[in-house]
């Protein structure tokens, strides 16, 4: 991968925030340090960091996409019912072996706690 600056902040704010975040949320992080950090430029390097594995994006119902950086194992995920932010929990785990419908795919598998973050108690 070709290392930019931009891509290297986006790095950073990941690393700094210690959990999943949105395009929005990295897009907002990053404009804090390169000011005129544009749109399509956070898009194209989230796109190809992620298609690299730099970066894993990971999906939850009713959520927005989120970007995190690859973990040592499956982990499970808290969402904030108020602030709807996602927080990564430090649980290794194993997802069970299942066997799905026939004619299905299985591409992933998540476990999701909720509830309320201390920022919003």
């Amino acid at each position: 991968m070709i290392q930019t600056r931009q891509r290297e902040v986006i790095l950073d704010v990941l690393r700094e925030a210690g959990r999943p975040l949105s395009r929005e949320e990295i897009l907002r992080l990053g404009r804090e340090r390169i000011e005129r950090l544009g749109s399509a430029t956070v898009d194209r390097a989230i796109r190809e960091m992620t298609a690299e594995l730099y970066i894993i994006g990971v999906e939850f119902p009713g959520q927005p996409k989120r970007y995190e950086l690859p973990a040592e194992s499956e982990h499970p995920h808290f969402i904030c019912r108020v602030c709807d932010r996602v927080y990564d929990l430090p649980i290794a785990m194993k997802l069970p072996k299942i066997s799905p419908p026939k004619g299905f795919e299985i591409t992933g598998g998540e476990v999701i706690y909720s509830g309320i973050c201390p920022d919003c108690r």
